[in-house]
């Protein structure tokens, strides 16, 4: 179970590499999974989070004084250029340290989102995945997020490599937030 110890907060600036270095630790068991070109571009953009600074909250999960887990919170997902309409938030590069995962820290990370978003006044909270992330998946659906089939992308739109390379499909999860208590 989740550490009572534990506090989700905004990441200060001088904590980016560090929290950088969590979503490289935490994304390295997909190295093997995604062909290097898809793969090397998504850890890339996945750690960028200085080019997201000021259009997101980057958020950072603490227990015992140390970094264990970190989300990215748009307050409006379509500043995150994913193609979601405006009036809803955003959730994306949810990562928790190897060491850490499976005691609830992904689902604290998720239910301060949620928080926000409905502080926000957001219509639903959405997200971009992939099908083989099951742990994540499971996460959300258990959190009550819905497939949008809908708004579903390929990696090679995302992240600008040539489609006529083996892609990726990216899926797509919306919460509305009347649902979410």
């Amino acid at each position: 179970m989740i550490d009572t110890e534990c506090r989700v907060r905004l990441a200060e600036p001088r904590e980016l590499d560090a929290t950088a270095a969590l979503v490289t630790d935490a994304f390295a068991q997909y190295r093997g999974v995604l062909p290097t070109h898809i793969f090397d571009p998504y850890l890339r953009d996945s750690r960028d989070f200085t080019s997201r600074w000021g259009q997101a909250d980057i958020a950072v999960l603490e227990t015992q004084g140390r970094l264990v887990g970190t989300v990215t919170y748009y307050t409006e997902a379509s500043r995150e250029g994913m193609g979601w309409p405006s009036g809803v938030a955003g959730l994306r590069t949810l990562a928790v340290a190897p060491f850490a995962q499976g005691h609830g820290y992904g689902r604290a990370l998720c239910l301060w989102c949620i928080g926000r978003a409905q502080q926000d006044g957001a219509r639903a909270l959405t997200l971009h995945t992939a099908e083989f992330m099951m742990a994540a998946c499971k996460l959300y659906e258990g959190l009550g997020f819905r497939r949008r089939p809908s708004h579903d992308l390929a990696a090679s739109n995302v992240l600008g490599f040539s489609p006529g390379l083996t892609d990726q499909k990216i899926i797509a999860y919306a919460l509305p937030l009347e649902d979410a208590g």
